[in-house]
C-alpha cells in the first residue's frame, strides 16, 4: 500500500508514548516520552511539517541508504570493478547519494496499534550501487517505553550496504544538548580529516575528548561538536552501547545495536534546538579499508541493523 506523502503514520501504547512516522524517507518525526513529572512530550528535533521533509533535506529522523556515512570521492572497487557513486558532498559520497532512500516513498506492508513495517526497493544502478536491494524497516512500540527499529535487506549483486535511523535527539525540551550527560561502551574512535573521512585506523579514547567510557557532558569538540564513528566490539546480538540523560528532565535514553559502530553527531544550527544523534551502523568508507569490518551484502545473505532506544526517568 502506499499512501501520500504527507500522511503521518502513528503507533503508539496505552500510556500516551507515541510515535509519528512518515513513510517519505521512512522518516520518524515525533517521539513522545514522560518526563520525571510523567509529562508527555516530544524528544526528536524535527521539521515543523511533512511538506518541510520534502523541500528541505535535512536527514532528521530519515532512513539512510544504502550507505550511511561517507565514502571517499563517492567510488570503490569491489571483485576486481570499480563503482562510482552519486558525489552529492563533492567529492565524497554521503548518505547514499543525491537521491538516497531518505527522499524516496516507502510502501507501507503493515500497521499495528504499536508497530509499522515500511518497503523500498531500490533498483540495480541506483546512485551507482550494483543489484537490486530489497528493503524493510520496522518500527515497534514496547512498554514501558522502547522503541525498536529494524532494518532487513537483501541483494541481487554484492553491494556495501549500511542503513540507520538518523534521529536527532534532545531529552530537555528544546534548547542546546551541551548539559546532556553522554556515556558510549567505547575504547575506541575513528579520527577524521577535514571532510570528516577517516584518516587513520581506530584510536584509543583515552585522554581525549572522545573519551565517554564514563558519564559526562556532552560538550562540543573544539566548538566544532562531533561527527564521529565510535569502534564497538563485535556482536551478533543486541548490546547496549550508550546512554544519554537529560538531568533537568529527568528523562534517560539506553541505546542499543548490534552494529559494528556508532555514530555520534551534534548539531547546532541556528534557529533551532540542537539535537545528537546516535546511530548504529557500519564504519565510515568500509568499502575503501579492507582492514575495516566487512560493509559488504552478498547475494544469499541477508543484511539485519537492529537498534533500541528504551526510555526512563532519574530521580533528581
Amino acid at each position: 500500500m502506499i499512501i501520500d506523502d504527507a500522511t503521518m503514520l502513528c503507533i503508539g501504547l496505552p500510556t500516551g508514548v507515541r510515535a509519528e512516522i512518515l513513510p517519505y524517507g521512512a522518516t520518524l518525526h515525533s517521539l513522545k516520552v514522560p518526563d520525571r513529572a510523567g509529562t508527555l512530550k516530544n524528544v526528536l528535533v524535527g521539521l515543523p511539517n511533512p511538506a518541510a521533509y520534502q523541500r528541505q533535506r535535512s536527514f532528521r529522523g530519515a532512513t539512510i541508504g544504502r550507505f550511511a556515512n561517507r565514502i571517499t570521492e563517492a567510488r570503490f572497487t569491489l571483485d576486481g570493478e570499480r563503482y562510482e557513486l552519486s558525489a552529492n558532498e563533492s567529492p565524497n559520497c554521503l548518505h547514499g547519494g543525491a537521491d538516497g532512500f531518505d527522499r524516496r516513498k516507502w510502501e507501507v506492508v503493515a500497521h499495528w496499534m504499536s508497530a509499522l513495517t515500511l518497503r523500498l526497493e531500490s533498483p540495480d544502478g541506483d546512485q551507482g550501487f550494483p543489484g537490486e536491494l530489497s528493503i524493510e524497516a520496522d518500527f515497534a512500540l514496547t512498554p514501558p517505553a522502547t522503541l525498536s527499529i529494524t532494518y532487513r535487506a537483501t541483494v541481487t549483486r554484492a553491494c556495501p550496504v549500511s542503513i540507520t535511523s538518523h534521529g536527532f535527539y534532545n531529552l530537555a525540551d528544546g534548547g542546546q544538548i551541551g548539559d546532556h550527560l553522554l556515556q558510549i561502551s567505547a575504547q575506541h574512535y575513528l579520527p577524521v580529516d577535514d571532510a570528516r573521512l577517516p584518516e587513520s585506523t581506530p584510536q584509543t579514547v583515552s585522554g581525549t575528548e572522545f573519551d565517554f567510557r564514563e558519564e559526562r557532558p556532552l560538550l562540543h569538540g573544539e566548538g566544532t561538536g562531533y561527527d564521529h564513528c565510535f569502534c564497538l566490539e563485535p556482536s551478533e546480538s543486541l548490546r547496549e552501547v550508550a546512554v544519554l540523560y537529560a538531568p533537568e528532565t529527568g528523562r534517560e535514553m539506553r541505546v542499543s545495536s548490534d552494529q559494528p559502530g556508532l555514530q555520534l553527531y551534534t548539531d547546532a544550527q541556528s534557529g533551532m534546538p540542537s539535537g545528537v544523534c546516535l546511530e548504529p551502523q557500519s564504519w565510515p568508507d568500509a568499502p575503501n579499508h579492507p582492514d575495516f569490518p566487512n560493509a559488504i551484502l552478498r547475494p544469499g545473505e541477508a543484511y539485519l541493523n537492529r537498534m533500541r532506544f528504551a526510555f526512563s526517568t532519574r530521580e533528581k
